[in-house]
């Protein structure tokens, strides 16, 4: 956009005094950058102030209901921010972290066991190994932290049914970087609710709130910068039409039948991790 065709947003640009005390270089340059898009929404929505008010009275009966974020997911914004923050083709990539992280549970042994032997579903094993980006050797000790909703699509924590730390599980990798999680396959789910802000919006836009069947997982060790990710599988009906868009191909991982656990499925998966001294 040129400034000389909006003079108001060439005033608020101009607004803003370099070397101000207080002030901050970045910010400001940062700013400019916002105001330029904004006006340029303005201008070709041709938005009066009566819309303009609306919208931003909407956004705040979404943060009241506390789903900026979702609405940040659904409109694929978060995929994009993670995937301009990625540094490194080799290491495994950043996804959604979600809502329901509890990096504060006990650390148990490896092999780990989300699953009671009471909790209903198709059996799984997920196994691999962690990885330095660089040198591809084995990561002895990381840690790992993972989470999951049932076959169900519920997590613990929103599910009275459920146990405390239901589904859950902290392990360190052993001296080949390796590590073995037994557990049940998750459900998908639908985010959010049909009556809030958000998801009376992506209705009228003709947009689902399905989540793709997925596990959650962290990665932690001193010196790498930390791994938030997740696990989708191969072959899903709801893979193409998840709705925050992170079912990216890095993510999807095969699943056969076990060669060495009667009645189990087995997901392999190599993690893959960025040094710290590397960004």
């Amino acid at each position: 956009m040129n400034l000389q065709d909006n003079p108001t947003l060439q005033r608020a640009i101009g607004a803003m005094c370099e070397g101000a005390a207080g002030s901050d270089p970045e910010l400001q340059a940062h700013f400019a950058v916002a105001l330029r898009h904004f006006h340029a929404l303005l201008d070709e929505l041709r938005l009066t102030d009566q819309e303009l008010y609306r919208i931003v009275g909407w956004l705040g009966k979404v943060a009241a209901q506390d789903e900026l974020i979702m609405l940040c997911d659904m409109m694929g914004m978060t995929m994009r921010a993670l995937d301009l923050a990625r540094s490194d083709d080799q290491a495994t990539p950043q996804n959604v972290t979600g809502p329901f992280p509890k990096d504060g549970i006990a650390e148990g042994p490896n092999p780990c066991s989300l699953a009671t032997d009471e909790e209903p579903g198709q059996r799984l094993e997920l196994r691999g190994q962690v990885r330095d980006a660089v040198t591809g050797h084995p990561i002895a000790g990381a840690q790992l932290i993972v989470w999951q909703p049932n076959q169900f699509g519920r997590y613990e924590n929103e599910d009275d049914s459920q146990s405390e730390d239901n589904l859950r599980g902290k392990l360190r990798c052993n001296a080949e970087g390796g590590f073995s999680i037994l557990t049940v396959r998750p459900g998908g789910y639908i985010i959010g609710r049909e009556d809030t802000e958000v998801g009376m919006l992506m209705k009228r836009l003709g947009r689902n709130r399905q989540r793709a069947p997925h596990i959650h997982y962290r990665v932690v060790y001193p010196g790498y910068r930390t791994l938030t990710s997740q696990v989708y599988f191969a072959g899903d009906p709801a893979n193409p039409v998840d709705c925050i868009f992170s079912t990216i191909d890095d993510h999807i991982v095969a699943v056969r039948p076990h060669p060495e656990r009667d009645n189990y499925q087995l997901v392999e998966l190599d993690i893959v991790l960025e040094p710290e001294a590397a960004r």
